[in-house]
């Protein structure tokens, strides 16, 4: 039997970025919609009558004021509200790393936006399947609905577990779900590498170009999903005759405005780091892939034939033989781009000969063998026999970081390839090594020249993660580092590592995260990288919290006269407060930063009372402020009374309504978070 899915699920896949800090999900929310059965239609929401508090947390996320409240009805049981421009909101805006010094900025749209957009899942998800169809060159688009997907504990490394029925933990297998669609071929750019496409290409082919669209989520005009979905003449004619109302209540129409809304009723550019984002522009991409091979095909240029075309997201690869045929399919690729006021960054074209095989393919060639032959646990049966008449297992160990340091510099030297192509490869390549290691290292004989090769590995593992690390720190090489911390950290606690000898690889660890957090504390758009490296200090123990001073120099803060307060000379952003709080928790030590934090956090919700109602950033902080442990009930109460919150008992209600909202503050478990958070990669 199958089991229909809830079509809630989407907050917990497709609406926010995966570059988040590691203590923030959408699970919670998740949550309250269920229990409070909202919905959104359109511009009308409903919900159930459950509480009195529950819906003025309800109107705070939806921007009802007071006013406004009169507004309510109750039909069939259900609460009523309708406002054609309560979905007009501010995204939050947060920088990454993205390339050497530059940054990607990424959004987190407004929860009631994250409303709208499961209804439109809801309603549209066949058609988002028929639209992405269309292109025979894509290689990552929707083309089912996607079952539950839940990570198997035993394999760690990523492997997923495909469960079509659904138990009564069905709740929480849906914790963990990535993707609302099922996509085809790949779902990682890597794997087109490995591809029996790729490879007959090879073999076809003399050469591959490498392209990509410039700035393509930047640029992206919402209106042209009608002209990919319908036809951009006809619609620019009907617009012309008729108006814009020709397109009301259509597929592309809903579309178009749900992508509008949540990014403040901009047309030009979508939110950067949904899923939701990246089925918009693929919609779109995928009409300007049939309109090239079409107009190529007219001028006798045809695929499978002349050329073959791929496209992965916004990265094209084209193979060829003659160079005036490519030029003709780059001229072409620029006309049809152009039509949809796209454009190919030229700057950044790759043109590669037979043998067809890119820097990053050489270099994990070579890595894979360097790892393999380096980091290693060998055993030896011997003839000898313990006490219970087996024979006994010799080991050794021996991993040397500079040495290893000098070997992996050399590959990148000689392959061209640059550390953050191969920097995740890298660090998975670690933690299978290391997992297996500690789990072969009880069964053979210990002796002290063992334990003291593998100490000395350890360290060597750990000095050369944080030197790779070092150079390019992007949210996933974090993700994969404290990954492979974890194993180690968990490793050195258990009883085949001495007390002494736990804290020194403790305070190995310890230095490098500081020493990391150092050289990126003038940067803002590291945070959310390095936030994560704060969460995994607090899995060593208290012996190894930062100390105060180097946390408010990387947040941007200083000591007033005689250090008896501290404030932070630039404005922290909704990850960073979150982040900072969680960490700092209610240590003593840490009482000016927290004092800190409480004036900035006003400073915030306060400076933007205009837009209060339609403000992500603000939202998300005040309920999680609300929940937060570490903040005392009169700092809640200034918070509550800025969104017209302001009767003692309805403040009460709503403190103690739920212990998390979107910061996960309470029952954290860090090694259960690092594999909720480890998915297929698609971007």
């Amino acid at each position: 039997m199958r089991i229909k899915l809830k079509k809630e699920r989407v907050l917990l896949s497709d609406l926010l970025p995966y570059e988040t800090p590691i203590t923030f999900s959408n699970r919670f929310l998740y949550e309250f919609v269920i229990d409070n059965e909202i919905n959104v239609e359109k511009n009308s929401v409903t919900w159930k009558s459950n509480t009195e508090t529950s819906e003025l947390i309800i109107c705070m996320i939806l921007g009802i004021d007071l006013d406004e409240r009169k507004k309510i009805s109750t039909k069939n049981g259900l609460r009523c509200y309708q406002n054609d421009k309560a979905f007009i909101t501010i995204p939050f805006n947060y920088g990454i790393s993205h390339k050497d010094s530059s940054f990607r900025m990424l959004s987190v749209m407004h929860p009631r936006n994250q409303l709208q957009a499961v209804s439109f899942y809801e309603r549209y998800k066949e058609l988002i399947i028929y639209y992405s169809q269309i292109s025979k060159f894509s290689l990552r688009s929707p083309y089912r609905i996607a079952t539950t997907r839940q990570f198997n504990d035993e394999r760690k490394s990523g492997s997923i577990i495909l469960t079509k029925a659904l138990d009564k933990d069905s709740d929480k297998k849906y914790k963990n779900l990535k993707s609302f669609f099922g996509y085809r071929k790949i779902s990682n750019i890597h794997q087109f590498f490995e591809s029996a496409d790729y490879h007959s290409c090879e073999q076809k082919y003399n050469n591959m170009a490498q392209l990509d669209i410039s700035k393509c989520f930047d640029s992206i005009y919402t209106h042209s999903i009608a002209w990919a979905t319908l036809d951009r003449d006809l619609v620019k004619r009907n617009i012309a005759t008729t108006g814009m109302g020709s397109l009301t209540g259509s597929f592309p129409d809903d579309f178009d405005g749900l992508m509008q809304k949540q990014n403040y009723n901009e047309t030009n550019g979508i939110l950067i780091g949904p899923e939701l984002s990246r089925i918009f522009s693929e919609i779109i991409l995928q009409r300007v892939d049939y309109n090239i091979r079409e107009k190529l095909s007219s001028l006798g240029i045809n695929h499978h034939q002349d050329y073959e075309a791929f496209r992965y997201v916004d990265d094209y690869f084209i193979f060829y033989n003659d160079e005036y045929t490519y030029k003709k399919i780059v001229d072409e690729m620029e006309a049809c781009l152009n039509k949809f006021k796209l454009g190919l960054n030229t700057e950044k074209e790759l043109i590669y000969q037979k043998p067809i095989i890119t820097e990053i393919t050489i270099a994990k060639r070579k890595i894979s063998k360097l790892l393999n032959d380096t980091i290693r646990l060998d055993r030896e049966v011997t003839e000898d026999q313990d006490e219970s008449g087996k024979k006994i297992v010799k080991g050794s160990i021996k991993v040397e970081s500079k040495p290893l340091i000098t070997a992996y510099k050399t590959i990148l030297s000689e392959s061209g390839a640059d550390y953050k192509s191969v920097i995740n490869y890298t660090l998975t390549i670690i933690e299978n090594k290391i997992v297996k290691i500690f789990r072969t290292y009880p069964s053979v004989k210990k002796d002290q020249g063992l334990y003291r090769d593998l100490l000395r590995s350890i360290h060597s593992v750990v000095e050369f993660c944080f030197f790779i690390y070092s150079v390019a720190p992007r949210v996933n090489t974090t993700i994969k580092l404290s990954r492979v911390l974890k194993v180690i950290i968990d490793f050195s606690k258990t009883y085949n590592i001495t007390v002494d000898d736990m804290h020194q690889i403790f305070k190995r660890i310890s230095d490098n995260v500081s020493f990391i957090i150092g050289k990126y504390e003038t940067n803002n758009h590291t945070q959310v990288e390095t936030l994560y490296l704060l969460t995994v200090m607090s899995e060593m123990g208290k012996d190894y919290w930062m100390p105060e001073s180097s946390l408010l120099n990387y947040f941007g803060g200083l000591y007033r006269a005689q250090k008896k307060s501290a404030y932070f000379v630039r404005d922290l952003n909704y990850f960073s407060i979150t982040v900072l709080l969680f960490y700092i928790k209610d240590k003593q030590r840490y009482a000016r930063i927290k004092s800190a934090i409480k004036e900035i956090i006003l400073l915030k919700i306060r400076s933007n009372r205009d837009s209060l109602s339609k403000n992500t950033e603000c939202l998300l902080l005040a309920l999680d402020c609300i929940a937060c442990p570490y903040l005392d009930e009169a700092f809640k109460r200034k918070i509550l009374r800025l969104y017209e919150i302001r009767k003692k008992p309805q403040q009460d209600d709503v403190i103690s309504h739920k212990p998390n909202w979107f910061t996960k503050w309470t029952n954290f478990e860090f090694g259960l978070e690092l594999d909720a958070k480890q998915s297929d990669e698609v971007y």
